[in-house]
C-alpha cells in the first residue's frame, strides 16, 4: 500500500471511530434512544418459544427481523448494551467493505468511505439503535457484488426477509446478468421462506400490520395536513401500530395514491433495465434511485430510513463517475434536519409546532427533490442528452477542418484510424494537390 493511501485509509478509518463514539455518547445521554431496543427485548420470550408477537400492532418486520433480534441475547451482556455492541460491529463491517472496494479498484473514489465514515453524525446515533444498519450491509455487499450476479442477488433475497426493501436491489444487475441473479434471488427466497415456516409459527403474521397501517405524520403525504396544524387548525393525530398517523378525511387516499405512484415508477425502472437502457449507468445509482422512490413513496419515513439512504449512497459514490454526487448533498442535509425532529424533538412535531413543521418540510422537500434528481440521473432521456452533448462537443474540429494553405483541400480531418499512418496520407494528398 502507497503511503498517500495508508494515510487516507488511516484518516477514514479514525473520522469512523470518532463519530462512533459521538453517537456512542449520545445514546448515553438520551435514554429515549432506546425506546425501541426495549421494545425488540420484550418480543424475546416470544421468538425464543419460535414464534412472532402477532398481537403487538407494533410487530411490523419480515421472519428474518426476528431471527436476527435474538442474535444479541447469545452474546451474554444486558439486551440493550449488546444489542447496541452488534449494530456498531455491523457498521464497521460496512465500513470495512467500502474501504476494500477502494483499495482494490484504483480507479474508485473516497467519497463513498468518507460519506459512511461520517453517517454516524450524518443520521445520527439511531444508527445504533435501530437495526437498519443489517439490511443496509446486505444492500452495500449487493451492489458491491453485481460482478457475480448469483451472490448479488441472494443478498437482496436475504436482505428482503429483513426489511423489504433491499429485494429492489435485484434492478442494479445488467440485463445480461439479471437472469442469473434473478434465478439466485428465487431459490434464496425460496429456502428461506420454507425455512422460516418449519423452524417458525406465524412466520408471516407481518403482513395484517403493514397492512393496516396508515400515513405515518412524517411520510411525504403527511405534509398538507402538518402545514395544517402549524397553522392552527385541529387535525387528529393518534398513535397507532408504532407510530403516529393522520386520521383525517382524504389521508388514506393519499396514502394510496403516493404508494401506487412509488410502484409505478419502480416498475419504470424495471422496465428500462429489462430493454437494456441502464447498462451504461453505475449498479450503485440505480440502487440510489430505487431505495429512494421506495422511500418517498411509502407511508412511513421514519427517522432510521436514513441509514439505508446513506449506506446506498456510500456504495453509489465508490463509482468515479457516480452522477449522484448532487443528490448525496441534498440528502445528508435531509438526514441531519432529521435529527432535528428526531431524537431531539419527538413530540413538537406532532404538536404543529411551526419550526419543527418547517424543518419536516424542508426534510420532505429535500427527499422529493433528491429522487427526481436520482431518477433523472438514470434515465434513458438524460443518458441520451449527454451523448448528444458529447457528440457536439467532438463535432467543430470533424465538420470544420481546417483546409491546406496549398489548396490541398481537406486534409486535417482526416482519421488516423481509418487511413492507418496519417503522415503518409496527408503527404499523398498534398503531392496530388500539387
Amino acid at each position: 500500500m502507497r503511503p498517500a493511501v495508508r494515510t487516507i485509509t488511516g484518516r477514514v478509518s479514525l473520522t469512523w471511530l470518532a463519530t462512533r463514539l459521538v453517537a456512542l455518547a449520545s445514546i448515553a445521554l438520551t435514554h429515549r434512544l432506546l425506546d425501541d431496543v426495549w421494545i425488540y427485548e420484550g418480543w424475546l420470550r416470544t421468538l425464543t418459544n419460535r414464534d412472532f408477537p402477532l398481537y403487538d400492532p407494533k410487530w411490523q418486520y419480515p421472519p428474518g427481523a426476528g431471527a436476527l433480534l435474538l442474535a444479541p441475547s447469545a452474546l451474554g451482556a444486558r439486551y440493550g448494551i449488546a444489542f447496541v455492541s452488534l449494530m456498531v460491529l455491523i457498521d464497521a463491517t460496512v465500513m470495512a467493505l467500502l474501504i476494500g472496494a477502494r483499495l482494490r479498484s484504483p480507479g474508485t473514489s473516497w467519497r463513498g468511505p468518507w460519506l459512511w465514515a461520517a453517517a454516524a453524525l450524518v443520521v445520527g446515533p439511531i444508527m445504533f439503535t435501530r437495526f437498519d444498519v443489517v439490511p443496509t450491509l446486505v444492500a452495500v455487499t449487493a451492489i458491491l457484488s453485481v460482478s457475480r450476479p448469483a451472490r448479488s442477488g441472494a443478498l437482496a433475497a436475504l436482505g428482503m426477509f429483513v426489511k423489504v426493501w433491499p429485494a429492489l436491489l435485484i434492478l442494479v444487475l445488467p440485463r445480461p446478468s439479471l437472469r442469473r441473479g434473478l434465478t439466485s434471488f428465487l431459490i434464496t427466497t425460496g429456502a428461506l421462506l420454507a425455512g422460516f415456516l418449519i423452524v417458525f409459527q406465524n412466520a408471516f403474521s407481518f403482513l395484517h400490520n403493514q397492512q393496516a397501517r396508515g400515513l405515518q405524520v412524517e411520510s411525504v403525504g403527511a405534509i398538507p395536513w402538518l402545514l395544517s396544524k402549524a397553522t392552527g387548525h385541529v387535525v387528529d393525530i393518534r398513535l397507532e401500530y408504532g407510530s403516529m398517523q393522520v386520521h383525517m378525511a382524504g389521508a388514506e387516499a393519499v396514502g394510496t395514491a403516493v404508494t401506487v405512484l412509488g410502484v409505478v415508477l419502480i416498475a419504470v425502472i424495471a422496465t428500462w433495465r429489462l430493454t437494456g437502457k441502464l447498462e451504461s449507468i453505475p449498479a450503485g445509482d440505480v440502487g440510489v434511485a430505487v431505495v429512494l422512490v421506495s422511500v418517498a413513496s411509502s407511508r412511513v419515513y421514519s427517522p432510521q430510513f436514513n441509514t439505508w439512504i446513506i449506506g446506498v449512497l456510500a456504495a453509489a459514490l465508490l463509482a468515479s463517475g457516480s452522477a449522484m454526487r448532487r443528490p448525496a448533498i441534498i440528502l445528508i442535509a435531509v438526514s441531519m434536519l432529521t435529527q432535528l425532529v428526531y431524537p431531539w424533538n419527538p413530540s413538537a412535531l406532532v404538536d404543529g409546532n411551526p419550526l419543527i413543521v418547517v424543518v419536516q418540510f424542508a426534510r420532505v422537500s429535500g427527499l422529493l427533490a433528491a429522487t427526481i434528481m436520482a431518477v433523472w440521473a438514470i434515465s434513458p432521456a438524460r443518458t441520451r442528452k449527454r451523448s448528444e452533448r458529447s457528440v457536439t462537443s467532438r463535432a467543430p474540429s470533424a465538420q470544420r477542418p481546417e483546409r491546406d494553405s496549398r489548396g490541398g483541400g481537406d486534409i486535417q480531418g482526416v482519421d488516423a484510424t481509418v487511413h492507418g499512418d496519417a503522415h503518409n496520407d496527408i503527404r499523398l494528398l498534398q503531392d496530388a494537390s500539387r
